[in-house]
């Protein structure tokens, strides 16, 4: 009769019990008055079960962390109290709405994962603390806030810019002043020169952006009829995006291009910029000492017809749409066809610009092309320039070959800022 009477008792308890709601536990830190560390305290809200002790004279089950109460784990609770009328009323006695801590033991799945965590009991109706070791305090001062980005979290965080990539008649570099903390990069492709010397320009003019150079001879018919090719850059873009992928650019993409030409490259221009919709696709022309058209047969008159791809980017250019900057020298080439000067003059009257006298000489001596500094020659004389919107000219001094390379070893002090200016001023679209 006894044990039929206490199990009529669990069964009522715990249909009694189920009306309440139950919510998981939380955790509070509390720094008590008597010891230093934080000690991380588990309280559930004042609605639940709070004031329910085990008799320390029964070890508790294992309890894993509830969401809801059922009506046999309750029972099983009720067991584990003790099999007596006297250990059931007890309990019944000892519950209070509203009363703070849950008493559990060492083998209670509530306890926080923390390899160190050690229990210690205040008493038999007290809360058990869970105190973090000593080895790993928490500190109750909050430590300063970490940066919004972490160097360790941008792209190119593990970019390996050590070395060139090699490509097609040509390498890809990747200049010290490149970042790119979301995989985004501007290109610039840059045809003929000497890859060291158009590398240390770029270095130099501190542009950010990675630097394709191309190198085909010295015959400007070999860039034109390779770049006239309408399937010919792409490939050599799709490259550029794989190689900065293999090197640890994460999420690379490609977002602006630039193209740059020295001497005979501007022929490789001429070929992108002719197919058609391909200038919408390019934001800056840089030309350094290199554009050239030749005469008419009959009234020696210049062939407009070849200047066309680059008057109709120097009128964009001059409303502000697009970049171009040119340099050029006094030289008159050798064969029937016009110098830079002669035909940028041209662009000039298509954009509506007008030159004026240069700023003044350049302050750094130029030397011999063999290195030797005995003897210093002719500085680099800027003569004439011109600006509209953001289409620049600026025509130098000089007639012989030494002249027209300075074009290309001084880039980093005349075109390249119009670049490095242009992408610093203009939201990438």
């Amino acid at each position: 009769m006894l044990n039929f009477a206490l199990a009529l008792y669990g069964i009522r308890l715990a249909s009694w019990l189920s009306m309440f709601p139950a919510e998981p536990p939380r955790a509070e830190v509390q720094l008590l008055d008597d010891d230093d560390q934080p000690t991380l305290i588990f309280r559930r809200p004042p609605a639940s079960l709070a004031g329910l002790a085990l008799p320390a004279a029964a070890p508790a089950p294992a309890i894993a962390a509830p969401t809801r109460r059922s009506t046999s784990r309750l029972i099983g609770l009720s067991a584990a109290a003790g099999m007596s009328l006297a250990a059931v009323l007890g309990a019944l006695v000892s519950m209070q709405l509203g009363a703070t801590g849950f008493d559990l033991r060492a083998g209670s799945a509530l306890q926080p994962a923390a390899a160190a965590a050690v229990l210690r009991t205040t008493g038999m109706a007290a809360p058990i603390e869970v105190k973090a070791a000593p080895a790993a305090p928490v500190k109750a001062k909050a430590e300063a806030a970490a940066p919004a980005v972490a160097v360790e979290d941008r792209a190119d965080a593990a970019l390996d810019r050590s070395t060139v990539i090699p490509i097609p008649d040509g390498i890809i570099t990747i200049p010290a002043s490149f970042s790119s903390a979301d995989g985004a990069y501007d290109l610039v492709v840059h045809f003929h020169g000497v890859n060291d010397v158009v590398q240390a320009g770029f270095e130099r003019a501190g542009l950010n952006a990675v630097v394709m150079i191309i190198n085909m001879g010295i015959s400007s018919a070999a860039y034109e009829t390779r770049f006239s090719i309408r399937s010919y850059l792409p490939a050599l873009l799709a490259k550029t995006q794989a190689a900065l992928e293999a090197r640890g650019l994460r999420d690379a993409r490609l977002r602006r291009v630039a193209l740059s030409a020295f001497s005979a490259g501007y022929g490789a221009v001429r070929g992108l910029l002719n197919q058609p919709g391909f200038d919408d696709k390019v934001d800056a022309v840089l030309l350094l000492d290199g554009i050239h058209t030749g005469y008419m047969p009959l009234d020696h008159s210049l062939d407009m017809e070849r200047l066309k791809p680059f008057g109709r980017f120097a009128e964009l250019a001059a409303t502000g749409k697009k970049l171009m900057s040119i340099t050029h020298s006094e030289i008159t080439p050798v064969g029937d066809y016009a110098g830079t000067h002669e035909s940028t003059d041209a662009l000039l009257k298509l954009a509506g610009a007008q030159r004026a006298p240069g700023a003044g000489a350049d302050a750094q001596a130029v030397y011999e092309l063999s290195g030797t500094a005995s003897e210093a020659k002719p500085r680099f004389v800027p003569l004439s320039e011109a600006h509209k919107g953001a289409f620049h000219v600026r025509g130098y001094a000089g007639t012989q070959k030494p002249d027209h390379v300075r074009h290309l070893t001084r880039m980093a002090e005349t075109a390249l800022p119009d670049l490095v200016r242009h992408w610093s001023d203009t939201p990438a679209r």
